[in-house]
């Protein structure tokens, strides 16, 4: 099955934008004025009409959707809601108007649009469309989790390299869904990959040249199996507008337009900031409480076990706290000044993960950066410290001790920030899921354990 690249709700219009909306199209409804509700709905974007369909009395919502069945936004217009409004509407529709909304949208719109519906409901549906729609659907559906098959769009504008410029004009203004396509895929009798044309640069072209002579034959393109990230990536470097999926053999079978590719940045940039605070993907502000806990629980119990980790560090020098009760005080400024360094490394590192600019093998030379980068943070921290604390105790050795572990702390926030999402990422697992915890976990330790023992060690040059 696949994972859709879920689209994230976007900011839509105000509260009373959509109110105003919902009265004109009701208003219009009631006196049956048609045209211009097509009007309407043809120049408003889905992300703005969506915020009204939850507005709607189940009637007028039912007839402002077979409009947007028409003009092709049913589906884009749906996914723009919150996934309760989603689910709502979508019982509240019969199969046959669903169906619709299906057969009305692009492929890639439609097949998300299916994977939220259940296993029973969705073989309806696919029944409904017909044999190739519903078997093009299916292989969408079915396609590899989180690869670039699952986000192609099966319906592209290909031509043959043989066509003449003309030809090829020509067929473009015969094509149904010109805003669909940016560019003009070349490709061999065997539908493999040959060339790309921009549009601009057909219509300059002379009306009797081939295509095969004036495409561009260097054709950045993806596998469909490639990652969402690795086409985010070619979509970032080279500037596109859309990408060519290829299978093994070189055959074109599909596109990942930009839009999808933005849906799938904006969710795993809130995944992964999810991830760091420790909180499960599924959850939002409207899960109820006993979820909520269920999924919070268990990452808080971890936290709980590395705090009791730290806790023992301390324990260990709990003779010398007792006759050096001022170390109490200054504890906590070492081990969270090393937490707050190792999250800056651990955000930097995590995001470099992501877009692929660092890996396992080219990860050690920012580790030796971010060393550097925090012996001089901690030396110029640790020297403010150490004027602050001397001044305020009178204690120079304290002073000096706080200066000392805070280098030695913040270059350990430094290796374990960004050498903690390098082995796990190493090992196959998300960066983001688990690295805060152990990170702080060494920070913790590490500071305990320098504060405190560089303090057992001067105790005994130094009588307190």
């Amino acid at each position: 099955m696949r994972i859709v690249a879920t689209r994230v709700p976007q900011q839509h219009a105000a509260p009373s934008t959509a109110r105003s909306y919902q009265q004109l199209l009701t208003k219009l409804l009631r006196h049956g004025a048609y045209p211009q509700l097509r009007k309407i709905i043809e120049k408003t974007l889905p992300a703005d009409l969506s915020p009204v369909l939850p507005l709607l009395l189940e009637e007028d919502r039912k007839r402002i959707l077979s409009l947007l069945i028409e003009a092709g936004k049913a589906a884009r217009a749906l996914f723009e809601l919150d996934e309760a409004d989603l689910q709502e509407i979508l019982a509240s529709l019969d199969d046959p108007t669903l169906a619709s909304v299906c057969s009305s949208s692009a492929p890639d719109d439609a097949a998300d649009l299916l994977d939220v519906l259940d296993e029973e409901r969705r073989a309806r549906i696919l029944e409904l469309l017909g044999a190739t729609q519903g078997a093009k659907l299916e292989s969408l559906l079915e396609g590899e989790e989180e690869t670039a098959g699952s986000l192609m769009n099966t319906e592209f504008f290909a031509l043959d390299e043989e066509l003449s410029v003309a030809h090829a004009i020509d067929m473009i203004r015969q094509y149904p869904r010109k805003e669909s396509f940016f560019y003009v895929y070349c490709v061999d009798a065997d539908q493999h990959l040959v060339g790309v044309l921009s549009l601009r640069s057909l219509i300059l072209a002379n009306p009797g040249v081939l295509l095969k002579d004036i495409m561009v034959q260097s054709v950045v393109r993806t596998q469909i199996d490639s990652s969402p990230e690795e086409v985010a990536q070619l979509v970032s470097k080279y500037d596109l507008l859309s990408v060519p999926v290829v299978d093994l053999q070189n055959r074109l079978v599909g596109v990942v337009t930009v839009d999808d590719v933005l849906d799938v940045i904006q969710e795993q940039a809130e995944e992964d900031l999810l991830h760091l605070a420790g909180v499960s993907v599924s959850e939002g502000v409207a899960t109820p409480a006993s979820e909520s806990f269920k999924l919070r629980f268990p990452w808080l119990a971890i936290n709980l076990a590395t705090a009791f980790l730290a806790s023992s560090v301390v324990r260990l020098f709990q003779g010398t706290i007792e006759k050096w009760a001022a170390l109490a005080v200054f504890m906590p400024i070492v081990a969270g000044m090393g937490g707050n360094a190792g999250t800056q490394t651990l955000t930097v590192f995590v995001r470099g993960l992501a877009l692929g600019e660092i890996d396992w093998n080219s990860g050690f030379r920012p580790i030796w950066k971010e060393m550097l980068v925090g012996f001089l943070d901690g030396a110029a921290n640790g020297l403010l410290t150490c004027v602050i604390v001397g001044f305020w105790t009178g204690d120079w050795t304290l002073a000096i001790i706080l200066l000392v572990a805070m280098c030695f702390n913040l270059v350990i926030a430094g290796v374990a920030g960004g050498l903690v999402p390098l082995v796990l990422d190493r090992f196959g697992f998300d960066p983001a899921i688990a690295s805060s915890i152990f990170v702080t976990t060494f920070t913790d330790v590490g500071g305990f354990f320098s504060f405190l023992g560089l303090a057992t060690i001067a105790m005994r040059y130094f009588a307190h």
